[in-house]
């Protein structure tokens, strides 16, 4: 596995290479979790992260009626409103080839002032989606019209000299929240490029602009696709993901039979030395961030056996790019890794995923923080200033944490046990400190939603509620991972278990009100009803309230139930059913089917 990594053949998955029918080496590899399961597979990362950083789609109408009277791509400025999809009605989008399909494209520019001033590329790309078989439905991230631009052809600007720029609010540039805009995508663009919901289009050709009006001032771009940085980390990026969709381009087919990785050291010398060229000398570093990314993920085999063999601090580098891998699985893995063998000089970034959007990676990165030396110093702190009788030594301490430097992330927990503190300016504090500390927070404050403690469990809850859908979705996930996890050590464990359903269910509560959503806790029935069969009648009990408030999905998830092969799950799913009303009513069929059981009790409970 190693030689077809460093060779560049390995896919990852033989989907991927079916696709690309240029590998024949996965039936010999070994699969782990990020090949078996694509990033993104829902298309939730790529939506969030377009609606938070103002990225727009372009509706494939609008291109064919641009073509059709002969104009040329507007910068996104320009673009009719009508014509993009943004903020909640991206978010409200199912995306997908079985739904609204979703086109990025990886072009070259053609001039440093305009990607096509000519129509010659805007004419190649619809070709190519016609061979994909675009729908009128499908939307396309095309850079120039999909995320802020200057007006590099304005007269104002073509005339301004090294260093200047133009005034503020000149039509031709850009807004102060449109450059933020701009800064936060390009620190993840990959994510366009590696989503499972999205269909990568490669235009590696250069073409002639003789033919662009006689009056536009512009600088032709001749450097090859692979010869520019933002294009090779792109097409990397979608390679190593299997997002490659025009394979029928005979140049793509030729570029994905090439091994175009390099090591970041490589990749950072050229685009010093001009070897590959980037339009923007201030986006060196964001290109250079996402390749180191992309390069950590695709050597994870090789750093983790690095990390293994007691040699990570000389990858440090590499670690931390790794430990921001856009696949979950890899962030997990990089993160256990350095956790197991003590690797103290990566603390900072292992704490930071404390703040992970995938609750697995949060999990993963608290275990691997508790044993690393920084962690273990700072914890010992706070814990002798938490322990002070002196409520403004307290109150210090909370505030420092709240500051929210990574290594105060492992506090969170530390926190929390403080919302139950007897002075009411401390718990305060603690609140304040769980809200700026985000998802970490969420986390640690879900312990305490069904806290027999009113003060406590009010404060978790309204920290929760304050973080908005994400906190509830941390907390949610949070709980559902401890539970899945939850092993039996000694007598009276099984009170843990049952508090950590309780609190499920008082996080279902909170996402009730939510209108048009169901609770986050419901995504998690699956994980609940297992424990309806528990041998503890307290944990049978509290695992029937939490499914209880599930709605459809905890009855979904009792149907699932329905085929298990003891008989004694099958009855408790159907006695747990039949308490959901209308909601278990859509099942009635699969309880219908249990008349037949072969178990007398199943058939008496159907």
């Amino acid at each position: 596995r190693a030689a077809h990594l460093s060779s560049g053949l390995l896919c990852g998955s033989r989907a991927r290479c079916e696709r690309a029918c240029l590998c024949a080496c996965c039936s010999a590899a070994v699969m782990d979790e990020q090949a078996l399961a694509p990033f993104d597979p829902d298309g939730e990362v790529l939506k969030d992260f377009c609606v938070e950083n103002d990225v727009a789609l372009l509706r494939i109408g609008y291109l064919r009626e641009l073509h059709a009277n002969r104009g040329i791509l507007p910068r996104r400025q320009q673009v009719p409103k009508e014509a993009l999809v943004t903020g909640e009605e991206l978010r409200s989008l199912t995306l997908g080839k079985a739904a609204t399909r979703l086109f990025a494209v990886s072009h070259a520019w053609l001039s440093v002032e305009h990607p096509d001033p000519v129509g010659t590329r805007l004419e190649e790309l619809l070709v190519e989606l016609d061979r994909l078989r675009c729908e009128s439905s499908a939307l396309v991230f095309l850079d120039y019209c999909c995320l802020y631009q200057i007006d590099k052809r304005h007269p104002d600007f073509q005339v301004l000299k090294a260093g200047e720029r133009l005034r503020p609010g000149h039509p031709a540039g850009i807004t102060p929240p449109q450059t933020r805009s701009l800064k936060g995508v390009l620190a993840g663009v990959d994510t366009l490029f590696a989503s499972a919901v999205s269909d990568v289009v490669v235009l590696p050709g250069i073409r002639d602009i003789s033919g662009a009006p006689s009056g536009m001032a512009l600088t032709a771009r001749r450097h090859p696709y692979v010869g520019r940085a933002w294009c090779r980390t792109e097409f990397c990026v979608a390679k190593f993901f299997g997002r490659v969709a025009n394979t029928s381009l005979a140049q793509v087919r030729s570029l994905l039979g090439q091994n175009l990785d390099m090591t970041p050291e490589d990749f950072e010398r050229r685009l010093t030395s001009g070897d590959l060229a980037i339009s923007s000398p201030g986006d060196k570093q964001a290109v250079l961030d996402l390749y180191r990314r992309h390069h950590a993920a695709l050597s994870k085999a090789e750093l983790l056996a690095e990390i293994k063999e007691g040699r990570g601090v000389e990858h440090l580098d590499a670690i931390q790019h790794g430990l921001r891998a856009l696949h979950w699985a890899a962030r997990r893995d990089f993160a256990v890794a350095v956790g197991a063998k003590k690797v103290s000089e990566a603390a900072s970034a292992v704490c930071a995923r404390l703040v992970d959007p995938d609750s697995r990676v949060r999990l993963a990165a608290r275990d691997a923080a508790v044993r690393l030396r920084p962690v273990k110093d700072f914890s010992a702190g706070v814990a002798e200033k938490l322990e002070q009788d002196d409520t403004e030594v307290l109150i210090a301490a909370l505030n420092d944490l709240a500051k929210r430097h990574p290594i105060a992330l492992s506090q969170a927990e530390a926190a929390a046990e403080a919302l139950v503190h007897r002075d009411v300016f401390v718990a305060k504090a603690a609140k304040e400190a769980l809200l700026k500390m985000g998802l970490a927070g969420a986390d640690a404050a879900a312990r305490h939603l069904a806290d027999r403690d009113a003060q406590s469990r009010i404060a978790a809850q309204e920290v929760v509620v304050a973080l908005g859908r994400a906190g509830e979705v941390a907390a949610a996930s949070t709980l559902a991972s401890r539970i899945a996890r939850f092993v039996r050590k000694k007598p009276g464990d099984e009170a843990e278990l049952r508090d950590l359903l309780r609190a499920l269910t008082a996080a279902a509560v909170l996402g009730a009100d939510a209108p048009g959503a169901a609770p986050a806790a419901a995504d998690h029935a699956a994980v609940v009803v297992v424990r309806l069969n528990d041998r503890d009648a307290s944990v049978r009990c509290a695992a029937l309230e939490a499914v209880l408030k599930m709605g459809a999905k905890g009855a979904a998830a009792l149907a699932a139930l329905l085929k298990h092969h003891d008989a004694e799950v099958r009855g408790q799913a159907v006695r747990a059913l039949e308490q959901f009303g209308a909601e278990g009513a859509s099942h009635a069929e699969a309880v219908a089917a249990l008349l037949s059981d072969e178990s007398w009790p199943v058939r008496r409970r159907a």
